[in-house]
């Protein structure tokens, strides 16, 4: 993905998600993964422009997802590790672990039918 992409895609996904870019480091990552995702679903090398849309709006659904979640959760359900003496608490990242445990029908949801004309045929010969 180069610069110019990521960087149209962060405004794509803050025009319609305002609370997504309240961190910059999970956005892009976010970013990163469903684009990775969205190239090896659709069997490309690169994306077409105008692809960037959907992949925004992907994006923008993984983070409701996500904050939804927390939100109708019990609080602790973040905390990833806690210590007793030492006071250390360590919070899970809810972005990660959902993109890590889901399959492209469930983060792509909706958008399988308008990504499926653009969908290469992998052949193996």
């Amino acid at each position: 993905m180069s610069d110019e992409q990521l960087a149209r895609i962060k405004e794509y996904v803050s025009a319609i998600n305002k609370k997504a870019t309240d961190d910059e480091d999970l956005l892009e990552y976010a970013i990163c993964e469903v684009f990775d995702r969205v190239l090896l679903y659709l069997n490309v090398d690169e994306l077409a422009e105008n692809l960037e849309r959907i992949v925004a709006r992907v994006v923008s659904g993984i983070f409701n997802q996500t904050f939804n979640s927390l939100e109708t959760t019990q609080a602790d359900s973040a905390i990833n590790s806690m210590s007793d003496n030492g006071q250390s608490i360590s919070y899970s990242n809810e972005i990660r672990n959902y993109l890590s445990s889901t399959d492209d029908n469930e983060v792509f949801a909706s958008f399988t039918k308008l990504l499926a004309p653009y969908r290469r045929i992998n052949v193996c010969s």
